[in-house]
């Protein structure tokens, strides 16, 4: 079982299917918003043609993006990622109380990492022989002349906390984490036992994940990661994490303790996410949401997830 020592959390974020916002989010739970899946017509006519995702409630970030050149370098997990990430560094205002860029790490756990399906598609054609099988020797000399070089950078699982590591300017320990929710449970843990050992002065803690887009779809499916009704919806959070005896006693602050992170005891345990109804099945951004939204609406704050731990935390 991982531990985890008392940290504070000065600055929080997320960006779900229901806001791009902490505040909108929780606005729209309370008026009764919840997750709305359909279907993927990309999907239809193969064995999984009865997959649910929130495609029709993806919100278009570009605009909260604070540097609109990076755009081009950005998968949608990467926007979701910066976009959560602002909200929670504009709130917990460290530059501005003089914590080095050097003292303030990054912790990221991100999902799977998918290329956009009509790039991809023309990438596997272009790839195959006359007989119809996959053939390196095409993929190297004509697949990979189908798609912008600048596509790489929206599958690489790194990108999405090298994206946020840019915009703001953290040079501090860094960390990457994937896919699943156990992940970025181990994330969090890291990022408290680097803050307790001094290493740093601040963690930015950030989850990210693009399960509603098709690919990501067929493999949590075929791995019996969702069940079935249920909703895929991206999503992302962040937590700004700060010791005890360093956070500002006058700012508003939230005090996390006992967070664990455990082995299921049955190892064929269905995972499981109190949020799911709500705003979908986020995965790698589960974790951080739940730490946020669950005191706040009076949620089990445990959740099992598709790496086989189960993740526990207490927050006051």
């Amino acid at each position: 079982m991982q531990t985890f020592p008392e940290v504070r959390i000065t600055g929080s974020g997320m960006v779900t299917c229901l806001g791009t916002s902490r505040e909108s989010t929780l606005c729209a739970i309370e008026a009764g918003g919840r997750v709305r899946g359909n279907p993927f017509p990309f999907l239809a006519g193969t064995p999984y043609d009865g997959c649910l995702a929130a495609q029709e409630q993806e919100p278009n970030l570009c605009a909260l993006i604070p540097d609109r050149r990076m755009l081009k370098y950005m998968s949608h997990q990467a926007e979701l990622a910066a976009v959560a990430a602002r909200e929670a560094l504009e709130e917990a205002n460290l530059s501005a109380r003089g914590i080095a860029p050097e003292r303030i790490g990054l912790y990221a756990g991100v999902g799977l990492a998918a290329l956009d399906i009509t790039a991809s598609t023309k990438l596997l054609r272009a790839s195959l022989s006359e007989s119809g099988a996959f053939s390196m020797d095409r993929f190297s000399r004509e697949g990979l002349r189908t798609i912008h070089p600048l596509w790489t950078f929206h599958v690489l699982a790194n990108m999405p906390a090298c994206i946020v590591s840019v915009l703001e300017g953290i040079k501090g320990d860094h960390g990457i984490y994937t896919p699943w929710e156990d992940q970025t449970a181990f994330a969090l843990i890291e990022a408290a036992h680097a803050l307790h050992e001094g290493s740093i002065d601040a963690a930015v803690v950030v989850g990210s994940d693009t399960p509603s887009h098709p690919a990501s779809m067929v493999e949590i499916v075929s791995s019996g990661f969702i069940a079935p009704g249920e909703i895929a919806a991206s999503g992302a959070a962040c937590v700004v994490l700060e010791r005890p005896d360093t956070s500002v006693p006058a700012r508003p602050f939230s005090r996390l303790s006992n967070l664990r992170l455990a082995v299921s005891a049955q190892e064929d345990e269905i995972p499981a996410d109190p949020l799911a109804p709500i705003i979908g099945r986020t995965f790698a951004a589960a974790p951080l949401l739940l730490l946020i939204l669950g005191p706040l609406l009076d949620l089990p704050r445990c959740l099992h997830g598709c790496g086989g731990h189960s993740f526990s935390f207490e927050a006051a």
